[in-house]
C-alpha cells in the first residue's frame, strides 16, 4: 500500500504554513491601512489553518454567511478569511496549471515520439 511520507508531508504543510503568514501580512497590512493603526501582525495557527484546509476542499468559493460564520468560529476577522480564501484559490490554479502542463507536455513528447518514428520510417521506404 502506499503510505505517505511523514518528511514530504511534513515539508509541504510547512510550505503551506509559510504562504498563509504571507496572505495574513496581506490581510493586515491592508487593515492597518484602512484604520490608520499599527496593530501587531497576527499569524494563522495551525488548528485555523486545518480548519480553514477542510472548509476548502469542501467548498473554495466563500458565500458571506459562511465567511463571517467561520471567522466567528476560528477567531478571524472575515477579512482576514476572505483573503486567505483568495490566496489558496490562486495557489490551487497555479497548481491546477502545473499539472495540465505536466500532461499536456507528456502528450506531446509522445506524438512528437512517434511522428519522428513514422517519418524515419517514410523516408527509410521512399528509398526502397
Amino acid at each position: 500500500t502506499d503510505q505517505p511520507n511523514p518528511r514530504r508531508c511534513g515539508r509541504e504543510f510547512q510550505s503551506m504554513l509559510e504562504g498563509y503568514e504571507e496572505e495574513e501580512e496581506e490581510a493586515i497590512t491592508e487593515e492597518r491601512g484602512q484604520t490608520g493603526l499599527a496593530e501587531k501582525k497576527r499569524r494563522l495557527n495551525i488548528n485555523q489553518v486545518k480548519a480553514l484546509e477542510k472548509n476548502f476542499e469542501l467548498e473554495n468559493k466563500l458565500e458571506p454567511e459562511r465567511k463571517v460564520k467561520l471567522a466567528q468560529e476560528l477567531g478571524l476577522q472575515p477579512r482576514q478569511v476572505a483573503v486567505w480564501f483568495q490566496n489558496r484559490r490562486a495557489r490551487w490554479k497555479t497548481k491546477q496549471l502545473e499539472k495540465d502542463y505536466g500532461v499536456l507536455k507528456t502528450q506531446y513528447d509522445s506524438l512528437r515520439h512517434n511522428f519522428d518514428s513514422l517519418r524515419r520510417e517514410n523516408e527509410s521506404l521512399l528509398q526502397e
